[in-house]
């Protein structure tokens, strides 16, 4: 019985994951991360496996606070408090909670960088 596609996916990705986790910004393979991220192909994935859990308009610490991450606009307007708690002080995501990998991280500096389109 072959894996279905989804779980070869699922494991291509973690495993593509722990082969950089240790590694820091300066040091990964700038190959790791698209080229031109997009909110649809890229980053939405992203804040949906790291941050929206707690950052929706619903959850701990969603809009009412300005922290909403589940949609592109909102995520722009909150772009100070990911690179504040994200990049800077590492602060998120808390506790045992599983951190952005190094080409995670790439990629939303990219989309960043390359004026955070909505597609």
């Amino acid at each position: 019985m072959r894996p279905s596609p989804l779980v070869a996916c699922l494991a291509l990705a973690a495993l593509v994951g722990c082969g950089t986790g240790d590694l820091t910004l300066e040091e990964i393979d700038p190959q790791a991360a698209p080229a031109a991220p997009t909110w649809t192909a890229h980053v939405r994935a992203i804040m949906q496996v790291h941050c929206v859990a707690c950052h929706d308009p619903g959850g701990q610490a969603g809009a009412q606070e300005g922290y909403a991450y589940d949609t592109c606009d909102a995520t722009k307007r909150g772009w100070g408090g990911l690179v504040e708690t994200v990049f800077d002080t590492a602060e998120m995501p808390p506790g045992g909670a599983m951190r952005l990998q190094p080409w995670e991280e790439l990629t939303l500096i990219r989309w960043r960088e390359q004026g955070s389109s909505c597609d």
